[in-house]
């Protein structure tokens, strides 16, 4: 084994791993997302023994278990059937410690690269019965100790951090607010840092301040509505699978306001996209906040529609938010090296 030029392969790669654990994950996302929004239709408040209930759990379950899938076939991408057990696991935790799907995406890699690793030591033969299991094994904890005990401290005390700020602002500075909460709703799609920015709307509620809650409402459904719309203004700069995916999710981005949604059209690309949602997102928040938009209740999609004060306003940050996202994507995919014919064939070759 030549170790440098085997771990340079790997990781000249990571937009194929990347790729390949979103396409596994997809079907996931689509049914929980899809299900999910059909319960929003029943209201905020649905029976336990109604049928929106179960459409309502469902989704949830889609929603949740994307993520493990993602990594997990993130991590078989690079050490195949091996890595599958780990990178699922290696995916739940990223969820329990707060550090979302980009968590979720580094951990697969990670663990996908030592279990491959490991698996190709040289090792005596008293082992080798053995070793298939207990790689796996060793891969996960290594990967579980650097997740615990170095990506999540620091990002939990960004969190702190952030809602700080937040607190801070106020209603009074609103737009301020606006800006820093849909800076945050863009950057990493129901992650720590949407969290954030959720948790603090919902939490001031209980001082009978709705802005942010309005604000909050308003950007969530921009990062994925944005890319949906950058994929049919411009095609050639999207592969096939991104832009069938985009034309199946722009009814259910609006119906039930996942932000998770626009994470498939994400991982691709993850610089670029990040960058166009955080631009459309701020501008979402910008103009919810200035014009102080209230949301009475936390709820998502078309239900909570009936529950601004400005439904207008909440239209116009949304439709500027979700242009300025796809307008910025597509400037710069236009001005990248990004080949799709070549992404297409290495996905194809992948699988």
């Amino acid at each position: 084994m030549n170790f440098w030029s085997e771990t340079k392969e790997i990781f000249r790669n990571t937009g194929v791993h990347f790729r390949t654990g979103v396409s596994y994950m997809l079907p996931i996302l689509l049914i929980g997302g899809m299900v999910g929004s059909l319960a929003v239709l029943g209201g905020p408040n649905v029976p336990d023994d109604s049928i929106w209930k179960v459409f309502k759990d469902v989704g949830t379950i889609g929603l949740t278990f994307f993520v493990p899938i993602m990594a997990a076939y993130t991590a078989y991408s690079i050490s195949e059937t091996p890595g599958i057990a780990p990178g699922f696991i290696i995916g739940i935790l990223a969820q329990q410690i707060d550090t979302g799907y980009l968590g979720a995406l580094v951990g697969g890699i990670l663990v996908g690269y030592i279990t491959y690793m490991l698996l190709k030591l040289e090792l005596p033969s008293i082992l080798h019965s053995t070793w298939g299991f207990l790689a796996p094994v060793l891969s996960t904890l290594m990967v579980v100790l650097f997740m615990v005990y170095l990506l999540g401290p620091p990002i939990a005390a960004l969190m702190v951090f952030l809602s700080q700020i937040l607190s801070n602002l106020g209603e009074q500075g609103s737009a301020i607010m606006g800006a820093v909460m849909g800076f945050l709703g863009g950057v990493d799609y129901g992650g720590p840092f949407s969290k954030t920015q959720s948790t603090f709307a919902t939490a001031v509620m209980d001082l009978e301040l709705y802005v942010p809650l309005g604000i909050c409402g308003a950007i969530v459904t921009v990062p994925p509505l944005g890319m949906c719309l950058a994929t049919f203004l411009r095609p050639s700069l999207y592969t096939k699978t991104e832009r069938n995916y985009a034309k199946s999710s722009w009814i259910y981005a609006i119906v039930g306001g996942f932000t998770e949604i626009v994470i498939p059209l994400a991982a691709g690309d993850l610089l670029r996209v990040t960058i166009a949602t955080v631009a459309g997102s701020t501008t979402a928040g910008l103009i919810a906040g200035i014009f102080l938009l209230e949301l009475s209740t936390p709820v998502l999609g078309i239900a909570q529609w009936f529950f601004y004060n400005k439904p207008l306003v909440f239209v116009l940050a949304v439709v500027v938010g979700s242009v300025v996202t796809a307008l910025t994507a597509n400037l710069l995919k236009q001005f990248s090296n990004r080949d799709i014919a070549a992404i297409e064939a290495a996905d194809a070759e992948n699988q």
